[in-house]
């Protein structure tokens, strides 16, 4: 079924606050879930709900945020999140990012101890939308779930990636670059959702305990996964990298770049479920010396789309053109709820006393 944008949000920000969370950060909650669904990834949106709110009753994260500076030093800044939701410390971090880089035109923003900070493409495209460029490197310390090219055996987290690049066409329209990816061959949330959906999965998503590929959502969930949330570790596979060796190299560098780096510590120990992230960002204006930034982005961008297509009608597209097309029909249509997902909800608004919204 479609529901409406404006709906959802609603919808979980009550949902969010009645589970203890600030009126405000409810909604910065809300807003970039929902978001995730109407860029076309779901496996960073809703469905995500049921586990959020887990977490508060676990108390993995914080429902009230709060953040300690551990570090202040010129252009670095080194924050504790005190797990607080990942969601709202996000904005604190491009905050500050902007802040730094008003005053020296760079921000190095390492942050520890942060809950899911969702889909990292999202404090990418905030930045830009700033006219900043920026590069974040996650680790999730507590989710031992990927294997390391040519291993079966699960020793690293999916490891995002996100690196975005402001750009505004001639006629001012926004169409930033936005590159964001799990260092996985898929996301661990992609899972979730074909464990919930039946959606298909790529036949090499996963390894087995054999070493075997496998797309079946039991090889990491267990084969008696039950209820809202299943355990990621449970089954006896990992989810493979993507790439080969040059994933999971990436992926490793996200474990020590925001990991070991930041304080969250990497997954060769066990540790509290958390985020870790490694944020550079950057005024591309200070670096502008002969104005030639923007014109020469707008022409670069400009040529990888003027490529001729291998097959007719699919043109080549840049990183950030999907989500924006994704986005333009969901504020027009909304998005898709999967019964599923909807009873979960429903059933987390009946524990909260809140009136859920009528489903068509």
């Amino acid at each position: 079924m479609l529901i409406e944008l404006e709906i959802i949000t609603s919808w979980l920000t009550e949902i969010f606050e009645q589970a203890g969370c600030p009126a405000e950060e409810a909604k910065l909650i809300a807003v970039h879930l929902v978001d995730a669904d109407a860029s076309g990834h779901p496996s960073h949106g809703i469905v995500r709900v049921p586990r959020y709110i887990d977490y508060i009753k676990e108390g993995t994260v914080r429902p009230v945020c709060a953040y300690e500076t551990l570090v202040e030093s010129g252009n670095l800044r080194l924050l504790d999140g005190q797990f607080s939701f990942g969601q709202v410390l996000g904005h604190e971090v491009v905050k500050l990012a902007e802040e730094l880089c008003e005053e020296t035109g760079l921000g190095i923003i390492a942050l520890r101890n942060a809950g899911h900070l969702g889909r990292i493409g999202g404090w990418a495209e905030l930045l830009a939308d700033k006219g900043l460029v920026s590069v974040h490197f996650v680790t999730v310390a507590g989710s031992r779930i990927v294997a390391p090219f040519g291993g079966k055996q699960a020793r690293i987290s999916t490891a995002p990636v996100a690196i975005g690049v402001p750009h505004q066409t001639d006629n001012s329209r926004t169409e930033h670059f936005i590159l964001d990816f799990a260092t996985s061959r898929v996301a661990e949330g992609k899972i979730l959702v074909s464990q919930k959906t039946g959606s298909a999965l790529p036949a090499d998503a996963m390894v087995d305990g054999q070493g075997q590929d496998s797309q079946i959502p039991a090889t990491i969930y267990g084969p008696t996964a039950t209820g809202n949330v299943p355990d990621p570790r449970a089954g006896d596979g990992a989810i493979q990298t993507f790439g080969q060796h040059k994933g999971s190299g990436l992926g490793l560098a996200c474990e020590l770049l925001a990991g070991a780096l930041t304080g969250a510590g990497t997954n060769a120990h066990d540790r509290p479920f958390c985020n870790g992230m490694l944020s550079i960002v950057l005024d591309p204006q200070k670096l502008n010396t002969d104005d030639h930034i923007a014109a020469e982005v707008s022409d670069f961008i400009a040529s990888i789309r003027q490529t001729a297509p291998r097959e007719a009608g699919l043109p080549v597209l840049i990183p950030g053109d999907p989500e924006r097309a994704k986005r333009a029909a969901a504020r027009q249509h909304g998005v898709e709820l999967n019964q599923a997902i909807a009873d979960q909800l429903n059933a987390i608004s009946a524990d909260l006393g809140i009136i859920a919204p009528e489903l068509d």
